[in-house]
């Protein structure tokens, strides 16, 4: 180390508050310390019953992994779901709205971009009308390229 940088550093260390004296452990908290406990931590649930092998029985009545991962549809999230159809820019979109149940209710508009399309917003669309009791309504749409958004031409 540099005798320039040392005496920086010395510098440095003389502007700070002095160190405050340690403190000695009582046996009043060290009683304490042993008293305090988590409790019972809760036991692990069992684990999901394996899914039956491809190879094994009847594949019509037995749920696939991939199941989980199906595209939902809008009935059970939104009020009503919309084909627009734009003609001047000659394309055609998806909306899915379910409006507020007041007058003076409020409408989030969701302009998707995490997702695949619209619909990426339909459980928060049903949490958002649930938890305000239909005060406040959404309004979801497909971007293009998109979800259902189509054009209507071939390019």
């Amino acid at each position: 180390m540099s005798n320039l940088y040392r005496s920086a550093i010395h510098a440095r260390l003389s502007k700070l508050p002095p160190m405050p004296p340690p403190e000695d452990l009582e046996d009043g908290d060290e009683e304490e310390e042993e008293t305090d406990t988590l409790g019972s931590l809760p036991s692990m649930p069992p684990p999901p019953t394996p899914l039956p092998r491809p190879d094994s029985g009847s594949t019509s009545a037995r749920p696939s992994r991939l199941d989980g991962y199906k595209p939902i549809s809008a009935s059970g999230y939104f009020d009503q779901a919309l084909q627009i159809v734009v003609p001047s820019a000659q394309l055609s979109f998806r909306v899915y709205y379910t409006p507020p149940k007041a007058n003076e209710g409020t409408v989030l508009v969701c302009h998707h971009g995490a997702g695949y399309s619209a619909l990426s917003f339909a459980c928060f669309a049903k949490e958002v009308t649930g938890l305000s009791n239909g005060e406040c309504g959404v309004f979801a749409f497909d971007v293009r390229r998109h979800g259902m958004q189509t054009l209507l031409f071939d390019p």
